[in-house]
């Protein structure tokens, strides 16, 4: 019962971390439709607290109860004789937790002082913001990706092997 709750959880995780594709797609088209306009900063400040948050929820949910999964199952860590999707989706889960806490998470503290305090001011992001927020774009787009390709080697692996 407790692993069947726990792999419920898991999938409900990578639900929650999948809908960022959405979400972020949409919300990366309001701000290029607002560039310059007066809500661009509200829909910039959105993003990075939808992005964040979907992302902690994610990411976190994942990480705990995947690591519960494969120490309460046959699985192992790491090791890619046995399990090679298993292994394959733990080390792209390395990989994008090394690209959240080193370039994610200082990216989105530039572009939110970039913003300032005042989101209703009429004074322009500064190209370097801009800058930022491409980078964020990409590197959002980056993990994107990799969680997709995690869904579908957890989905697929009874395929290929």
């Amino acid at each position: 019962m407790e692993y069947v709750l726990i792999k419920t959880l898991h999938i409900l995780f990578a639900g929650i971390w999948m809908t960022s594709l959405i979400i972020d797609s949409l919300l990366r088209s309001a701000i290029t439709l607002n560039k310059h306009k007066s809500g661009e900063k509200k829909f910039i400040r959105l993003y990075l607290n939808v992005t964040n948050v979907l992302g902690i929820i994610g990411s976190s949910g994942i990480l705990v109860s995947g690591i519960i999964l494969v120490t309460n199952s046959g699985y192992q860590f790491f090791q890619m004789d046995a399990q090679h999707w298993l292994t394959t989706k733990q080390i792209i889960m390395v990989i994008m937790l090394i690209i959240i806490f080193s370039l994610i998470i200082p990216t989105a503290k530039k572009i939110r002082t970039a913003l300032g305090e005042d989101l209703e001011s009429n004074q322009v992001i500064s190209d370097e913001g801009y800058k930022n927020l491409n980078k964020l774009y990409k590197l959002n787009t980056v993990i994107n990706v990799l969680v997709l390709i995690n869904f579908l080697l957890a989905a697929t692996h009874w395929l290929i092997g």
